[in-house]
Order: structure tokens, then C-alpha cells, then sequence
């Protein structure tokens, strides 16, 4: 049976999307599974996503350790959770990573965007590594994979084919950049629900 992290099963015929963090030495360093399903009507030829039929959420907020970079996990869906990035950045990220399948829709309209505007809003580099082609009849995913700086400037990005994205992250001019512009010590709002601690 599938397992949630605690061991607890996850009730048939559920399972649960997951992002693993794996290290060089291809030892499994976190799990984190998706908070946030995509229940959407989108005006595409699928039309209708209800994740909530096969999916469970899961309850956890997840950073990792990789090397010298403190990374923050979330999946495709939670990139439209400000609140999400912004717990991940209490907990130290430096990097948010959101392995994702946007639609090709949704792609168009708000991938760049969403990708740009969460970065500015944390002050972290943020990493959308995004399905692409099409997946049957009904279904396309956008692609676009990026790779956006903490000013909401794209360090570098795929097109809508397989590719590999390499970068460098300087995050000496990240904190510099967290020093002359302290979003979150500004932050004057509590969001208060079941995932805070």
C-alpha cells in the first residue's frame, strides 16, 4: 500500500505527487508531497482537472540541504500559493523548485509570470522545471522550463522541447540584494491556517 511519510496509508484508490531531493550520491534526502491540488476548468481540450479524484494532499511544508544551498520543494500548482513560497523562505531557501506540468494554457498565460513575481516576492531564485508536448489527444504541457533570479530576471530557459537547463546561482548578490530590499522583515501580515506552525 502507498505510504504518507509518517507510514500512515495513503486510503485506496488515492495516491500522492511527490518531489524527491536527491543527492550526488543518489541518496534520497527529502520527500515532499503536493499541498495544493489543481481542481480547474481550463479552456483547453482536457477542459476539466480534478486532481482531488486521485490525489490525497500532503501536510508538509519541505526544505532540504543540497551542498551549500538550502532548497525549498513545492510541485506545478503550489506556484500559485504566495503563501507556500513565503514559508519556504522563513525556513531558509535560497532556491524554490516546482517540477510542474502547466497546461499549455495556462502555460501561455501565467508560467513567466507566476515564475518572475515569485521570485521578486521572496528574494530567492526560483526554478520551474516544466513538462512539455503533447500527452494524448485531450492534453498538452507548456514546457518554457526557466530559471529566474531574486530581481525577477530569467537567468536562462528552455523552449517547448526536451532540453537540459545548467546555471550558476550567486547568491552572494542574493543576500546582498535580501540586505538592501528586507521583504521579509517587512512582512506585516500572519497567514494563520492548518500548515502553520
Amino acid at each position: 500500500a502507498l505510504q504518507r511519510p509518517d507510514g500512515q496509508p495513503v486510503p485506496s484508490p488515492l495516491v500522492r505527487t511527490c518531489s524527491i531531493a536527491v543527492n550526488a550520491a543518489g541518496e534520497c534526502l527529502a520527500r515532499y508531497d503536493k499541498l495544493h491540488l489543481f481542481d480547474a476548468d481550463v479552456q483547453d481540450a482536457q477542459g476539466r482537472y480534478r486532481e482531488s479524484d486521485f490525489f490525497e494532499p500532503g501536510q508538509e511544508v519541505v526544505t532540504t540541504t543540497l551542498g551549500d544551498l538550502q532548497v525549498g520543494m513545492a510541485i506545478c500548482y503550489d506556484l500559485r500559493f504566495p503563501a507556500l513560497a513565503q514559508r519556504l523562505v522563513a525556513a531558509g531557501a535560497h532556491l524554490l523548485v516546482y517540477p510542474s506540468a502547466f497546461t499549455a494554457v495556462t502555460g501561455a498565460a501565467h508560467w513567466q509570470l507566476l515564475l518572475r513575481a515569485t521570485a521578486v516576492q521572496t528574494g530567492c531564485y526560483v526554478l520551474g522545471a516544466n513538462q512539455c508536448g503533447q500527452h494524448g489527444p485531450r492534453r498538452a504541457t507548456y514546457g518554457h522550463s526557466m530559471l529566474v533570479d531574486p530581481w525577477g530576471r530569467v537567468v536562462d530557459s528552455l523552449s517547448d522541447s526536451p532540453g537540459a537547463l545548467v546555471a550558476e546561482l550567486d547568491l552572494a548578490t542574493m543576500n546582498e540584494l535580501r540586505q538592501s530590499m528586507p521583504v521579509q522583515q517587512h512582512q506585516r501580515f500572519r497567514i494563520e491556517g492548518p500548515y502553520d506552525t
